[in-house]
């Protein structure tokens, strides 16, 4: 698989044509980009939570002012059956998340048959219409990693396929106001706001994230950014996990360096900066098909955790199937891949440890996800956080042993049997390559 990068070029406009608009980081670029040339600096400290300000923003969804349609909403793009069948990587069998409301504060989440646990609709605060709404498609999409139902002709299946989803709309690239893009922090922090309100929601997924210069918040926010982590601090109270997209790598978010981001950075993503406590918000970065760091996902102290981004085959909000790709106006269709899927993986594992072990804090949760995260080999903290996602290890309470170094032969003492082994070894090794590449090969 190849990416296309003039999806994520069309988000960034949303974040450089005068308005802090919100970024949704699940979309791909052509290739890996360089560290950003901007000023680095120390990373900066998040701002206090300023609940004034948040109190100051009006409570009932509502349209932007000024909202203009960019175009008509686009179908998806069916799967090639291949992709289709490929297994969720981080299901495991016999768990659901029944029980447990999720929210998804997003581009909206279409009532999707294979949400089969139901979309509860949380409000709109971009068009004052329904939360059900998803002309992007990346909420659904994101909504389906976290719990849609298995079905009997692919292997697409959620996470936690029990749980229920709660829709709330924050965010559009297909429609723009007099200042801009359609969502900001302001709109995120009401949105937020609405979400954790409601009765029994126990996990609060955060797909979205607006880059910021690390330099120009020396200095310190606006409003709001404070009133969105007053926002996000009210969640905590409420003991729900909060789970936030690290933001992918663009023209409007210049890469930190993975080896000194914990030092020096030059783009800060939001709501993800506030990762850099972990038990207010879980940051998750993104992994590629190998598990190595996905070099698109931006790298950051408040990174807590990584998981696999690419989505083969997602839930299709125009439709009752499937789509491989999502589209953003004045763009080909692009594969769905990036943080914020490596995210709805993480919410959906939070949604199994909470309906499992019910009487475990959002804090414990978290902490049992970052503590059996599997190490990844030769990568920097600040891009996985403590390692990748790791379901089964979680769910059991355990980090899998680290595996046992291979002694070598003894000289003229050997059987054979090592050798077997060891071409068994190399002959999984290689299936796994070609299959990896036939499989980019056919998203191409």
């Amino acid at each position: 698989m190849t990416p296309t990068g003039r999806r994520r070029a069309v988000l960034a406009v949303v974040l450089t044509a005068g308005s802090l608009g919100l970024l949704a980081p699940g979309l791909p670029v052509a290739a890996a980009p360089a560290v950003g040339t901007a000023t680095p600096v120390a990373p900066p400290a998040p701002p206090a939570a300023d609940p004034a300000a948040l109190a100051a923003l009006p409570r009932a969804p509502d349209a932007l002012p000024g909202l203009t349609s960019l175009g008509p909403c686009p179908a998806g793009v069916a799967p090639d059956p291949f992709d289709a069948l490929t297994p969720e990587p981080d299901a495991v069998p016999g768990a659901s998340g029944r029980g447990v409301l999720v929210a998804v504060v997003d581009s909206g989440v279409a009532a999707h048959p294979r949400l089969a646990g139901g979309v509860v609709d949380g409000g709109d605060f971009v068009a004052g219409g329904s939360a059900e709404d998803d002309c992007d498609g990346h909420g659904t999409a994101v909504a389906g990693i976290v719990a849609a139902a298995p079905g009997a002709d692919d292997g697409v299946v959620g996470v936690a396929p029990g749980a229920r989803v709660l829709a709330v709309r924050a965010d559009t690239a297909w429609s723009r106001t007099a200042t801009g893009g359609a969502g900001d922090e302001a709109v995120l922090a009401r949105a937020v706001r609405a979400a954790v309100a409601v009765p029994g929601v126990r996990v609060l997924t955060l797909a979205v994230a607006a880059c910021r210069p690390g330099a120009a918040l020396v200095g310190g926010t606006g409003p709001a950014v404070g009133a969105l982590r007053a926002a996000i601090r009210d969640a905590v109270a409420r003991d729900v996990v909060v789970v936030a997209a690290a933001g992918n790598v663009g023209p409007a978010c210049p890469a930190n360096d993975p080896a000194s981001a914990a030092q020096r950075v030059v783009t800060v993503p939001v709501p993800a900066w506030f990762g850099v406590d972990p038990t207010e918000v879980l940051t998750v970065g993104a992994l590629d098909d190998d598990g190595t760091p996905d070099r698109a996902s931006l790298a950051g102290p408040w990174v807590g955790l990584a998981a696999p981004g690419r989505v083969p085959a997602a839930l299709d909000a125009r439709s009752a199937g499937l789509t491989a790709d999502l589209t953003l106006p004045g763009s080909a269709p692009a594969p769905v891949v990036g943080t914020s899927f490596a995210a709805a993986r993480v919410a959906g594992a939070a949604a199994l440890l909470r309906a499992r072990f019910p009487t475990l804090s959002a804090a414990e949760v978290v902490a049992r996800l970052r503590g059996t995260a599997a190490p990844v080999a030769g990568a920097a903290p600040a891009a996985v956080g403590t390692g990748a996602l790791d379901v089964a290890a979680a769910l059991a309470g355990a980090r899998p042993a680290e595996p046992a170094p291979v002694s070598a032969p003894v000289a003229g003492g050997g059987t054979g049997r090592a050798a077997v082994v060891g071409l068994a070894v190399l002959v999984a090794v290689l299936a796994g390559v070609v299959g990896v590449v036939v499989r980019r090969r056919r998203r191409s």
